[in-house]
């Protein structure tokens, strides 16, 4: 039996869904894999994948759907996703969501990269130096606009003065600050700005000594390309979308992390289910506790230029 998958979300859950393509494809080989989603870049050039199609592609259900097996799943809504006493990474989860019955015990996510982008990689790195990126801000792309409907934007994202604080500190350090956001969110000022799709960020992030940021997009790039990481964590858990091992540092405080962004909850227990006078407290931090954070990542990531030197 071949199989269809629908994509949903945003491209940071696109990218989580390669675990899934992975898993299928090493639990059966033979069988070819259709990707429907709405970011085909991010499965580009993945030999796991028979066909990689965007979901306005005309005539689906005749053309890739019919006579396969077509499956849709969402791993936010799983008991597992959310309960605390049964809390699993969204990687885990993907294959239970779309049907499997299972879980993936060893989930890995992918990017498979072309040699042209590569070398887009390495000249960018020969012409900025020693960079980090950074994510301020997630959950827009390009082309879209902040509304109402983006409804986890003050529960992930930082607000404006600590990522200057963030970039400055960078700055004294003699270490240059990539800003990844879209073209309608804020650009803060110091950073490297480049305007370009998202695709063209993972190369410039292969390249970079490692990334900083939120929950979003770009932590999902440099965890699957094994760059190290600082994630300030807002409303989402680290348990459930972020990352361990060497080189990953994560922060929360004690109003971080209560789970209430992406949830689409068969009960409400468990999680914060309406907002209250925690909220909006997320990134609270005093600038000693800022830089003792930052410090040590710079430590890390300078060990790692050293050892280039050597």
């Amino acid at each position: 039996m071949d199989y269809v998958l629908e994509i949903t979300g945003g491209l940071g859950k696109h990218l989580l869904a390669t675990s899934l393509i992975k898993w299928i494809n090493e639990k059966f080989p033979e069988s070819k894999i259709t990707v429907i989603s709405a970011f085909p870049e991010i499965f580009e050039y993945n030999p796991r994948i028979h066909r990689n199609l965007h979901l306005s592609q005309p005539y689906l259900f005749e053309d890739y759907i019919k006579g396969n097996d077509f499956r849709k799943g969402e791993p936010y809504a799983l008991y597992e996703y959310y309960r605390d006493e049964d809390k699993k990474h969204i990687m885990e989860l993907y294959p239970k969501a779309y049907g499997f019955n299972e879980l993936n015990e060893n989930p890995e996510s992918e990017i498979y990269l072309t040699k042209g982008e590569e070398l887009d990689g390495e000249v960018f790195r020969r012409q900025n130096g020693n960079y980090i990126t950074f994510q301020a801000f997630g959950g827009l792309i390009n082309g879209m606009t902040p509304s109402r409907m983006k409804i986890d934007s003050d529960q992930r994202d930082m607000d404006f003065e600590l990522a200057c604080k963030i970039v400055a500190i960078f700055f004294k350090a003699g270490i240059k600050v990539v800003q990844a956001r879209s073209q309608s969110e804020r650009p803060i000022p110091g950073t490297i700005q480049i305007n370009v799709p998202f695709r063209n960020f993972i190369p410039i992030s292969k390249y970079s000594l490692g990334h900083v940021g939120i929950d979003s997009s770009m932590m999902h790039v440099a965890a699957t390309l094994k760059k190290p990481q600082l994630i300030f964590w807002g409303g989402t858990h680290k348990d459930n979308l972020g990352y361990g091992g060497k080189g990953v540092f994560n922060v929360a405080n004690k109003f971080s992390m209560h789970c209430r962004p992406h949830l689409q909850l068969p009960d409400r227990s468990g999680v914060f289910p309406f907002r209250n006078e925690n909220e909006g407290k997320e990134f609270e931090y005093t600038n000693e506790e800022l830089e003792k954070y930052l410090k040590e990542f710079i430590d890390f990531i300078k060990g790692g230029i050293d050892g280039e030197a050597n």
